[in-house]
């Protein structure tokens, strides 16, 4: 495959030519739309714009019949639309309105437009979700915006469920998960099986997995940056949906013209009522090797999610907002075992947060974003079981999370070539977990802490184009009060365009962490997301460090993209309790490093109807820790090698179908001889994984007041029963008084043949 690929890179240079741009081109246009106008414009005279689709989108241009030059068609553009159109060089273009205070970059130029789907777009270092713009992805119901970025190469979740995402070898944990700058530290439903977001309340989602703004920090894998829409709408708007899991209402009210308005969102289960097949085939993959089998009145599960948005605009070149966010999942669930008494479990997943934001702009220069958020995450699981009257065995795990912060970001314009990035974050975690056992006689608290820190940022980054290549340069350096530690994390990013049709990429991050979960190999029920967050104390937890190195090439034409990435990736101060790793009377936590290495390849077909794409990452993750395994290295737990997507769009009028087969190599697992004892440890390799998806939408004819569409989705189309993973459970026995225990492996199958329908209402 490597060899494949440096192939392909060769003749994928060689083939490129120099573009001839056409000095004059034919328009005649009655007011066309703006957008119409510039990719007729981008065609005629084989140029390229970069510009937002909110600001766009409005306009539209009239031009009488005749021959025009860019500088001439730039001018009637200007005149009738107030937008400025700046040159950035002989075919790159950028499009901005002057009044807001959006930061134009034109570094940020859009590279892809139509990734995989309409309303995914890829910049120089990130990729833009638009949620509300997303045509049908396979298997997607209702644009779920965390199943949506596992469409993209080298994102993956090897046990399917939305939330847990594992981006170029790192955990779900070292993702930073943002909603209008808020920290989430719960970001999934139904034990992750769905987002925790409702997309409908979504304007765009901004990813990064490599090359990541210095203003970013916190996680050492992926930022998903999720913002709502800062714009104030003309008129009441409002949309509904209802899917076989759920029901959801957005509704958005101005209040003073072009000045105030609030944006109001819910989303709520309606499973502690009525399960659907949809619901019995996720809680059959969720709760497999449990009790949980028949919910009804006093057994249920049920999860919501509700945000809230006020925007402001008291001058111009002034926006305020406030945004409130809240996610809620509850299970509780009684029922009695043969032979002994009743057992009661319950588990409250509860996440809120609150922030204010001020943008601000000073002439055609200076920018300013002030951002004040607060975030607070409660789990509680209990699970007691009664023998008899006088004895019983109780089980306590909670964790408390309060994050807040203050951050001050700058930008400041040189000159259409150079920028300067810098500002201050002020960041505090309290943070608080325990584990108790109790019985009848006694009580044990295996675990009980709580922690604090306070984080100091301070962060500078300059960009930089010259001619065919653009640079952006910064540091991001992070004091941690409670540690007396600190980090200094560089960033670089490099793009050099080989011509009209290809781009090449460089890029080096360093980035670090001090809040993670501690993941076991030995299970308990609900261990999906029974998981508790851990603050780093600089000793038994030490500061997570990563580095990546990566660099790759962008082929784009009108119909074909070749994406592909090679990276290396490094990262130290991981932990593992030791009996996790099946290590019997050995209870330490130890400390390591991991490494990961890999390609992300993406070929794309598009057509005026149709799109087509294959996916292919390859991907070895491997691990060791201090002390343990002889000091070797071992593959890590998720590690797949390699995964293969082949995805399918076609639509007919108002009719839209995607079709998706996905494969990947099987998880590595430990073997484990008669007596619970390690034989070999992730030596084997678990069967193959393939799954077909489905999804199909209908759009309404829109009416004059109101839109909408209706669709469905099914996961595993031909009911494929595989296993994702085995997990081990820790038995302990006592014989003459002697307590002993030993390992038994439990098989966890795949989401079987699931089947979901929607409707959606837009007025």
């Amino acid at each position: 495959m490597i060899r494949f690929l440096s192939i392909l890179m060769v003749l994928l240079t060689i083939s490129v030519g120099s573009a001839q741009q056409v000095e004059t081109a034919d328009f005649s246009y009655q007011s066309a739309n703006l957008s119409k106008v510039l990719a007729d414009a981008e065609s005629a005279y084989q140029i390229k714009y970069s510009y937002i689709d909110s600001i766009v989108a409005p306009k539209s241009i009239t031009l009488a019949a005749g021959k025009y030059t860019p500088d001439s068609l730039h001018s009637q553009i200007a005149q009738q639309s107030g937008l400025t159109i700046v040159k950035i060089d002989s075919r790159y273009y950028s499009v901005y309105d002057d009044t807001q205070t959006v930061r134009q970059e034109w570094l940020k130029e859009i590279l892809v437009e139509g990734l995989l789907s309409k309303g995914i777009s890829k910049t120089g270092e990130k990729v833009v979700i638009s949620p509300q713009k997303l045509e049908a992805l396979p298997g997607v119901t209702d644009a779920d915006i965390l199943f949506s970025l596992q469409q993209l190469p080298g994102v993956k979740s090897p046990n399917e469920t939305a939330s847990g995402l594992h981006v170029r070898g790192g955990t779900s944990d070292q993702n930073l998960i943002l909603w209008d700058g808020i920290r989430m530290y719960h970001p999934g439903h139904l034990f992750g099986m769905i987002s925790g977001f409702n997309p409908n309340a979504v304007d765009a989602v901004h990813f990064y997995n490599k090359a990541t703004d210095a203003r970013f920090g916190e996680r050492i894998s992926s930022v998903i940056d999720i913002k709502t829409s800062d714009k104030i709408p003309q008129q009441f708007q409002a949309n509904a949906g209802l899917n076989a899991l759920n029901g959801d209402l957005d509704v958005r009210v101005p209040i003073l013209k072009d000045k105030l308005s609030i944006e109001l969102s819910g989303r709520k289960s309606y499973t502690e009522w009525l399960q659907t097949p949809t619901f019995d085939a996720l809680a059959k993959k969720v709760f497999q090797h449990t009790n949980f089998k028949d919910f009804n009145n006093s057994n249920h599960f049920d999860f919501e999610d509700y945000s809230a948005k006020v925007n402001y605009r008291p001058f111009k070149d002034t926006k305020i907002a406030f945004t409130s966010i809240l996610i809620d999942n509850y299970l509780d669930f009684s029922s009695v075992a043969p032979g002994d008494g009743p057992r009661n479990q319950r588990m409250d997943i509860f996440n809120q947060g609150y922030s204010a934001n001020w943008s601000q702009k000073y002439g055609a220069k200076w920018r300013q974003n002030v951002l004040l958020y607060y975030s607070a995450y409660t789990f509680n699981y209990l699970r007691r079981q009664d023998y008899t009257l006088n004895r019983f065995d109780e089980y306590d795990k909670r964790n408390r999370i309060t994050d807040s912060g203050l951050e001050a970001n700058f930008n400041y314009r040189f000159t259409s070539s150079l920028q300067l990035d810098f500002g201050y974050q002020h960041m505090g975690n309290d943070l608080s977990h325990s584990f108790t056992a109790r019985n009848q006689g006694f009580e044990i608290d295996l675990d009980n802490k709580r922690l604090l820190n306070v984080t100091q940022v301070g962060y500078l980054q300059a960009s930089y184009h010259w001619h065919q290549w653009d640079f952006r340069a910064g540091a991001r350096y992070n004091y941690y009060r409670a540690l007396q530690a600190n980090s200094v994390e560089p960033r670089l990013f490099v793009q050099r365009r080989l011509g009209r049709r290809l781009v090449w990429q460089a890029t080096y991050e360093k980035k670090s962490q001090i809040m993670n979960q501690i993941r076991e190999s030995v299970t308990n029920e609900l261990s999906l997301e029974n998981y508790v967050w851990l603050l780093s104390d600089g000793k038994q937890y030490p500061i997570q460090r990563a580095s990546q190195l990566s660099s790759g090439l962008i082929y784009k034409t009108k119909s074909w993209l070749i994406d592909a990435d090679a990276y290396y990736k490094q990262t130290q101060g991981i932990t593992s309790l030791a009996f996790g790793s099946l290590y019997r009377y050995d209870t330490a936590i130890r400390n390591g490093k991991n490494f990961t290495k890999g390609i992300d390849l993406l070929i794309q077909k598009t057509a005026a109807d149709w799109r087509a794409w294959i996916n292919y990452t390859y991907q070895d993750s491997q691990q060791r820790f201090d002390g343990f395994n002889g000091d070797a290295y071992f593959a890590s737990n998720a590690s797949i090698w390699h995964a293969f997507n082949l995805s399918v769009y076609k639509k007919w009028n108002r009719y839209a179908l995607a079709v998706g087969w996905n494969w990947h190599t099987g998880k590595p697992y430990s073997v484990l001889d008669a007596d619970g004892n390690v034989v070999s440890l992730n030596k084997e390799r678990l069967p193959h994984y393939h799954r077909l998806d489905i999804s199909g939408t209908y759009q309404f004819r829109e009416a004059k007041n109101w839109s909408g569409k209706i669709g469905f989705s099914v996961l595993n189309a031909y009911n494929q029963r595989i296993v994702i993973s085995k997990e081990y459970e820790r038995i302990t026995t006592t014989i003459n008084e002697v307590q002993d225990f030993r390992y038994s492996v439990r098989d966890f199958y795949a989401l079987g043949f699931t089947p979901n329908l929607f409707i959606r209402v837009n007025l």
